[in-house]
């Protein structure tokens, strides 16, 4: 090797570091390999020097070509490409080998690109994972690569240069089934599928989404009516006597317009989504209903976002209370939007679209600012900060509000979480492990509305808290004599046992409170002792300003005091007599 090669090499392997690549490869302008080092035979059964002066597209099966094309527009616009999923040729007669891109732009040489290929295996869809006859992807994994293809991008920044999104609703395998027998509708579905992939993007996009419904992810070059095509020669050939109905079909491009690719990925499944849970309806229909949905949704994550950027939003403050001394343990911080009577709506919406990370690093952010004010500095005075499931499972958002809480040793002791069950959470592990972290740093945590789903009992096997609050349905009407009782018995011993605190919310009645009390419910939150409150404005003495809805101030510590009585009519105690 040259010195000069050799001076290179080494330049390449410290800019390849961060990618602990197999090989690694600098291509020209106009796509050229101008240098190679590596394991070359194990990726594409080449030796690294008949690498040089190839196309790098020449690398990769034909599928794939496009695909590399747009990488390298990424590049030379200054973005990192990273995992891009791609297929070198198989020897011998072997199936194509998985490999990973990525890449960025030389920063020494203009128009050159620095790349690195590794072993993908992992990012391949298991076998088990797929249609058995037709070969086609699930919704989970086809979900999964329709956020991929998003994040790739549109050719260019050019919105009509982006992949393809097309559902084609094929209503016939029954109606072969019945004309031609089982076997003859699996060569159906099996050749189905065939079609479906060979339009699709790298020849794998291509999913069964549902009863007679596929999605195929497809080059702004293939057209939705040459899918059609494609299926409705493929009925007529096997059912050349029926009359055949037209297929139909709906395409959606996958542009971010204007929103992270996460975020517009999640809005188009969001959209999708609804529609799969309500009933059957016509792709013409659907075709103009998600567009509008569609829109719909990207406008509102913008719209929230800016009203998180702005801070258009309030915090309430519901006390939490001992039922066995009256004192306010702390106040649940609760958020209000402008113009709605109820944030639910928007908190799950957030969810659903994946922006609830970013709204409840906002609530926090909020929440320790007032703690931290006049009238929130008191050490009588706890807040908890409700925490989504989703923003937990979610590593960058679990990261940052590690980093937030490292910098509150001051609150200590007085910033409380909870866990909302509002949806479903998906890596437990993880998220014991940032709960643990945050109770390890003098912070306790709270499961939200335990009971209300069917993973209640899972959670609080998985994850270690320090409170429990039990759904508010399990105490609402509560008497010696309703259904509940025994759910509630439950809980409480098994909290108790468990040493775990236990909160009920919907406390409306001083009977509710006496039947809590013998069955050893700790705390209680409910419009018996307050409403969602703001603490009143006293410039003088600001935390005093608490010291309302029945709330008094006693020895240092905020202590809930029922209201009297009403007072009797004596008119009405005499009979009315005068």
């Amino acid at each position: 090797m040259a010195a000069g090669d050799l001076a290179r090499s080494r330049e390449i392997y410290v800019a390849f570091a961060f990618a602990a690549a197999d090989l690694l490869l600098e291509v020209d302008e106009y796509g050229r390999i101008t240098f190679a080092v590596g394991a070359a035979m194990a990726l594409t059964s080449k030796p690294a020097r008949a690498l040089t002066d190839l196309q790098l597209v020449n690398l990769f099966i034909p599928q794939d070509n496009e695909r590399v094309d747009r990488a390298l527009v990424r590049m030379d616009e200054g973005e990192r490409v990273r995992h891009l999923l791609l297929h070198t040729p198989g020897d011998q007669n072997r199936p194509p080998k998985p490999v990973a891109l990525a890449g960025y732009r030389h920063p020494d040489q203009p128009g050159a690109r620095l790349i690195a290929l590794t072993h993908a295996a992992a990012l391949e869809v298991p076998d088990e994972n797929r249609n058995p006859v037709s070969r086609l992807l699930g919704r989970e994994d086809f979900s999964a690569l329709a956020r991929r293809m998003m994040d790739e991008g549109s050719m260019g920044g050019d919105p009509d240069q982006s992949y393809q999104l097309t559902m084609v609703e094929v209503p016939h395998v029954e109606q072969v089934r019945a004309a031609v027998g089982t076997v003859k509708a699996d060569e159906f579905v099996a050749e189905l599928g065939e079609r479906l992939k060979a339009a699709s993007v790298g020849g794998d996009a291509a999913a069964e989404l549902g009863e007679g419904r596929f999605g195929i992810i497809h080059s702004p070059l293939v057209s939705a009516g040459a899918i059609e095509n494609a299926v409705t020669d493929l009925v007529k050939a096997f059912l050349p006597d029926d009359k055949v109905q037209p297929i139909q079909a709906m395409t959606l491009a996958l542009d971010a317009a204007g929103i992270s690719s996460e975020e517009a990925t999640n809005a188009l499944l969001y959209s999708l989504n609804r529609f799969a849970q309500g009933e059957s309806i016509s792709l013409d229909s659907m075709a103009r209903d998600v567009r509008t949905s569609l829109s719909d949704t990207v406008s509102q994550i913008r719209q929230i976002k800016e009203t998180i950027d702005h801070g258009r939003f309030e915090l309430v403050f519901q006390p939490i209370i001992d039922l066995w001394t009256d004192v306010v343990h702390h106040f649940e911080c609760l958020v209000r939007f402008p113009g709605q009577a109820s944030p639910f709506e928007t908190v799950t919406f957030a969810e659903n679209v994946g922006i609830v990370g970013t709204l409840d690093m906002a609530i926090l952010n909020r929440a320790i600012n007032f703690m931290r004010s006049p009238q929130g500095r008191h050490d009588a005075l706890r807040f908890a900060v409700n925490l989504s499931g989703r923003s937990l499972s979610h590593a960058p958002t679990a990261r940052r509000l590690l980093d937030v809480v490292a910098s509150c040793a001051d609150l200590r002791g007085r910033l409380l979480f909870e866990l909302t069950e509002s949806a479903e959470v998906d890596d437990l592990p993880s998220v014991n492990g940032v709960l643990q972290t945050l109770r390890r740093q003098g912070f306790p945590v709270c499961l939200d509305d335990f009971g209300a789903g069917s993973a209640a009992f899972h959670y609080l096997r998985a994850l270690q808290v320090d409170h429990v609050k039990i759904d508010g349905s399990y105490i609402k009407d509560i008497t010696d004599e309703s259904a509940a009782m025994p759910f509630l018995r439950s809980i409480a011993a098994l909290c108790g046992e468990l040493k775990v605190g236990t909160i009920a919310e919907y406390v409306e009645t001083p009977k509710t409170v006496a039947l809590l009390r013998l069955l050893k419910v700790r705390f209680g939150q409910g419009y018996m002792f307050s409403k969602p409150m703001q603490p009143a404005h006293d410039d003088a003495a600001p935390t005093k300003g608490w010291a309302i809805n029945n709330l008094v101030w006693h020895n240092g510590l905020l202590v809930y005091r029922p209201p009297p009585p009403p007072k009797k009519d004596p008119a009405k105690t005499n009979g009315g007599a005068a």
